[in-house]
């Protein structure tokens, strides 16, 4: 079976286009990975940026997904911070990987962390991927995000709890669902609505949690012990291996 099928499933693998910005500080890098991406089947590409411009130049109307190129001695967290603010979803490429380089860029908010020598075809399945609501890893990074997560999570709060019940029974069980590993596509099956509206939840709980992103309220989910209540398996968000 293709990665794609593995990750979109059987009906869904030519399914679904997702707008992407390239943001690259080298001009002959962006431009390479702008036009093969462009290239992409499912990938309409805005266009390239330097991601040294202020954010406020950058062409985000509707873009779903910003592929962040970045070098060992740049700090991207704020513009991850940024960019998943505004709801923008932030595959980082770079090299000189360290175990608290990839915490800070999954801190920030970022959905996807990949070796820069990824093959650029690889790197459209990964777009298509974090689009779909799936978080991404390189292989060679897999350790480092083993040893991020081997760490027992710290006792939730009084005040998260009191924060949880603000959530509506739909966004807990929109949570639940991507406890259990699921993508936004198969929590809008699962519960007959579209994944616009699964998105929507998703906003408004991390917004009332006071979450950075997906990953942050999933787990503050399942140390709340809400997950474990309806019998859910607390496993973390779903995450693909983009080799």
């Amino acid at each position: 079976m293709s990665l794609e099928r593995d990750l979109f499933g059987e009906e869904h693998a030519g399914d679904d286009t997702a707008r992407v910005l390239v943001a690259d500080h080298d001009p002959i890098s962006r431009h390479v990975l702008t036009r093969v991406l462009g290239a992409s089947a499912h990938l309409d590409v805005v266009g390239g940026v330097n991601n040294q411009q202020p954010l406020r130049q950058w062409p985000l109307d509707r873009v779903d997904v910003t592929v962040l190129a970045v070098t060992p001695r740049e700090d991207a967290t704020g513009l991850i911070r940024q960019l998943s603010q505004r709801q923008v979803r932030v595959l980082v490429v770079g090299t000189g990987w360290t175990q608290r380089r990839l915490d800070a860029c999954f801190a920030a908010g970022a959905t996807g962390c990949l070796v820069k020598n990824i093959k650029v075809a690889k790197i459209a399945t990964a777009i298509r991927a974090v689009a779909s609501g799936h978080t991404v890893l390189s292989p060679e990074l897999r350790s480092l995000y083993a040893r991020r997560t081997a760490a027992a999570p710290a006792p939730v709060s009084a005040g998260s709890q009191d924060l949880l019940h603000t959530l509506t029974s739909r966004e807990q069980e929109v949570l639940r669902n991507l406890t259990e590993g699921m993508s936004t596509a198969e929590t809008a099956v699962r519960l007959r609505v579209s994944p616009a509206t699964v998105k929507s939840h998703i906003s408004h709980a991390l917004t009332k949690l006071g979450a950075r992103n997906r990953l942050e309220a999933v787990l503050l989910f399942q140390r709340s012990g809400a997950a474990e209540s309806d019998a859910v398996p607390a496993t973390p968000p779903r995450t693909a291996e983009i080799a």
